[in-house]
């Protein structure tokens, strides 16, 4: 997110906020005006909006002889040009590593990538903005931009200079590229486990679509984007799975064990979890489907008997039926109560006792409807359906012919195995068209 600073905004602030950068520049310096050693890192408190400052870590000695000295923030008394601590220098006590802590800005957040939520990309952090508040520091932003990866480097006045000389107006000079800190996922990775724990922006990070988080996730190296995909919830991760390309399918499910890979497989749509089967090596599929949900497994396992092309391929069993006995009122109730998965409820089949076809309604025509009819009296004068055995190219034809966006899939004897809605034969029409112009020559 990009932020105007004006020129007088900006001479004050700097009183108010501080860079990381410039704190590790500093020297620390005890009650008693001895040298204790520069900044290393400093530990902030994980769960609020704005992490506050915990511990400030100095170090000692070289990269062979270093040792640290854990302080609480309540040990530094001023930050000017170095850091005044409020503690004498015999009462540091030095250690040659440092304490297990949860986060920390230098080796968690600063070059390192985080999400940015708000525009639903991935950063790189070159500095991180604090802000003073009474004794304490706060997280307030992180900075993306190349002024502050010129601060870094000790480039930024230099370059400032000339920028100045030949464009005085530069948005360079003008714009701050920050983001505020309540947009930001910090994608660290627990080393040990290949894990990350998500902070406050969970909220945030959860409200992404799944087609634009899955973009987020290859933006990533592998460990973070695996950390990053076992930390959300199996719903989640079932619709990135859902929204990505097959190789990116792939690539997720061999870093996961069977058990993980086969409840995932479970909360995804039938159609869509058929589609990444047909596709998985025969191994890989065997070894799953034991693991997957009894009725979905044996759903999948109808499903991948089809050919994918095939009506009985592109089908989903994910729909909603009732019985020709029911009242509109009670068809009614079924839906708000039973569909909350479902993301859209476009007809309602109807079926005798033994699942055959027998009418198609729709959630509007039972709102008209007094509620103590029987559905039947909603249904359209003509069902329309297609055979398992239909092709995509038919049932495409057919589905525009009579303008309906989703269409019962039957067997011979008329029985209910599925619907087709026009986002599947869409996607399957589009595939075999991109077939098609990768097999024409070059100049056509």
């Amino acid at each position: 997110m990009v932020n105007n600073i004006p020129a007088e905004a900006r001479a004050k602030a700097a009183a108010m906020f501080i860079n990381f950068s410039d704190l590790l520049k500093m020297d620390v310096r005890s009650a008693d005006g001895a040298f204790a050693g520069n900044v290393w890192d400093i530990a902030v408190k994980r769960g609020d909006v704005y992490p506050k400052t915990e511990d400030l870590i100095i170090a000692q000695g070289g990269a062979l002889k270093r040792v640290y000295a854990i302080l609480p923030w309540s040990s530094v008394a001023s930050i000017e040009d170095e850091i005044l601590l409020n503690v004498r220098k015999d009462d540091i006590k030095f250690a040659p590593e440092i304490k297990e802590y949860d986060f920390l800005l230098k080796r968690d957040i600063l070059d390192q990538q985080v999400v940015d939520t708000f525009n639903h990309k991935v950063r790189r952090v070159n500095d991180i903005n604090l802000l003073k508040v009474d004794h304490d520091l706060v997280i307030a932003h992180v900075d993306i931009g190349l002024r502050s990866l010129l601060r870094r480097l000790g480039w930024e006045k230099p370059v400032d200079a000339i920028v100045r000389v030949v464009s005085k107006d530069s948005d360079y000079l003008k714009k701050a590229d920050l983001v505020s800190w309540k947009y930001v996922q910090p994608v660290s990775v627990n080393p040990a486990s290949m894990t990350m724990k998500l902070s406050v922006s969970e909220k945030q990070l959860m409200s992404i679509h799944a087609a634009d988080l899955g973009e987020i996730m290859f933006d990533l190296n592998p460990n973070q984007r695996m950390a990053l995909f076992r930390a959300l919830d199996v719903k989640m991760k079932a619709r990135i799975l859902e929204s990505i390309e097959f190789e990116e399918q792939h690539a997720i499910l061999k870093e996961l064990d069977k058990k993980e890979a086969a409840q995932i497989v479970t909360h995804m749509s039938a159609d869509e979890a058929t589609d990444m089967l047909e596709q998985l090596p025969p191994k890989m599929v065997n070894n799953l489907l034991p693991l997957v949900e009894s009725s979905r497994a044996k759903k999948l396992s109808t499903l991948l008997g089809y050919s994918a092309d095939s009506a009985g391929g592109l089908m989903t069993t994910d729909f909603v039926s009732m019985p020709e006995t029911a009242s509109v009122e009670s068809a009614i109730d079924f839906i708000k109560k039973q569909t909350k998965e479902y993301d859209t409820v476009p007809y309602i089949y109807i079926v005798d006792d033994k699942n055959h076809l027998k009418g198609v309604t729709t959630v509007r025509r039972l709102l008209f409807t007094d509620p103590k009819d029987p559905i039947t009296k909603t249904a359209f004068e003509k069902t329309l359906y297609v055979y398992l055995s239909y092709s995509a190219k038919e049932i495409a034809y057919f589905m525009e012919k009579y303008k309906v966006s989703a269409i019962p899939v039957v067997d011979e004897g008329k029985v209910l195995q599925g619907i087709i809605t026009m986002d599947d034969i869409l996607s399957q029409v589009i595939s075999i068209a991109w077939r098609k112009k990768l097999r024409m020559p070059k100049g056509v």
